[in-house]
């Protein structure tokens, strides 16, 4: 029975403080451990890359330090943080982002997320180490978190810093470079032709095989689409251009069947895809 590579979203955002050790540690031990005697399935991890201000690449979803989330002395940020890309890594650590605040919106969406205090922004090189050091392969899915805002990191220089430190660990081999911005994926391919690069698009409107065609054709191994794109039809298509397909937020189990034959799915709640990935 074919069994996709079950990728948690963030470290698995809906069941752990999202973009932190303890998440990707649990995601670990859910793929390589799991409970109930389940068999160990093929498992991996999905997390966000930025560059600090002393360009060390980070571990955080938005530009901006999240409000709700990231807190200083016990205090959460009520507005909008400050730029990533502003903050040197040693000041980023000075928040814990491993609780966030009770009764606030980011809270009321993930009612059964454990939180877990004293989680400071990690560096990728912290999260790389922890996946390979894991007891059986883990799968990194490393987005390149860039596009054309003020907000955002230098495309190329997020991508190069970003394969410097998975190159170092001697991680490439286990690692998926994904992102919005393709400018990044360029450069990362541009540094290593053999490097694993699924492009990632947003929902789509009209025809998909175009922007298939154009991934193909960039040399991308694989498409990373929203799930509303994943059809049939369209991964027929990709597949078809010798790219593997994997989809992007999927948190509902009648979704998860649908794509079941799918080479990745991506999901807050990795436990619900186990679930219904076991015999």
């Amino acid at each position: 029975m074919h069994r996709p590579l079950n990728i948690a979203h963030r470290g698995g955002a809906g069941l752990m403080p999202e973009n932190t050790l303890a998440a990707f540690a649990d995601a670990i031990a859910r793929g390589c451990a799991p409970p109930h005697g389940r068999p160990a399935m093929e498992y991996g991890a999905e997390l966000d890359v930025q560059l600090s201000a002393d360009g060390v690449p980070v571990v955080h979803h938005d530009f901006r330090l999240m409000r709700d989330v990231a807190r200083r002395n016990g205090v959460w940020l009520r507005e909008l943080g400050p730029r990533i890309k502003d903050m040197t890594c040693a000041e980023l650590r000075t928040f814990d982002v491993g609780h966030p605040r009770p009764g606030s919106d980011y809270a009321r969406r993930h009612p059964v997320l454990r939180a877990v205090d004293g989680q400071a922004v990690p560096t990728l090189e912290a999260v790389v180490a922890l996946a390979a050091a894991a007891p059986r392969p883990f799968t990194l899915m490393v987005e390149l978190k860039c596009d054309d805002s003020e907000d955002s990191a230098d495309p190329v220089m997020l991508g190069d810093a970003t394969y410097d430190v998975v190159q170092a660990a001697g991680f490439l081999d286990r690692a998926i470079f994904v992102g919005f911005d393709w400018h990044a994926l360029f450069a990362v391919k541009a540094r290593d032709a053999n490097a694993v690069c699924w492009f990632t698009t947003d929902k789509l409107s009209g025809d998909a095989r175009a922007a298939i065609d154009i991934i193909a054709g960039a040399g991308a191994e694989g498409w990373f689409p929203c799930y509303l794109d994943a059809s049939p039809e369209n991964v027929a298509h990709a597949r078809g251009r010798g790219l593997k397909v994997g989809a992007w937020t999927v948190n509902d189990a009648e979704v998860m069947r649908r794509l079941s034959g799918l080479d990745a799915i991506c999901t807050d709640r990795p436990d619900m895809l186990m679930d219904l990935q076991s015999p």
